[in-house]
């Protein structure tokens, strides 16, 4: 079954998800502010839109309420928990996944209408750890 996921933000994190993800198995939708950023995306990806991912005229010309996952990427966790908290209400069965900038802000992830918490600078210690004890 095909997905739908909207990815919002395409910075370091978002770029790197939405070129990981397999566009013919999955429907990717980008919301990005950055133009520079969108033509980018756009020459790989059918669905790149400029807009502020807070906005809600901007989700719905992503077609939130149509999301299976609604990945909220930027670098800000404010901005990214108003977009999880929409996204809950518009497709109230959709994943969420909140992207914490900053140590401390891990609680988050215990709010209702966040599925998931990714914490960039967590996981790439994780990583090195595991390269670092390898044998």
């Amino acid at each position: 079954m095909r997905k739908n996921i909207v990815v919002v933000g395409a910075g370091r994190v978002g770029r790197r998800v939405v070129e990981q993800l397999d566009s013919g198995r999955q429907s990717i939708t980008v919301v990005e502010p950055d133009p520079e950023t969108c033509k980018q995306l756009s020459t790989k990806h059918n669905r790149v839109i400029e807009g502020d991912g807070t906005d809600a005229e901007t989700l719905e010309t992503a077609n939130l309420s149509d999301a299976d996952v609604v990945a909220a990427l930027t670098d800000n966790t404010e901005t990214n928990l108003a977009i999880c908290e929409t996204a809950k209400k518009q497709a109230p069965d959709a994943r969420t996944i909140l992207r914490i900038a900053h140590d401390g802000e891990q609680d988050y992830g215990y709010r209702t209408f966040v599925d998931h918490t990714v914490y960039p600078a967590a996981a790439g210690a994780d990583v090195a750890v595991e390269q670092i004890t390898r044998e």
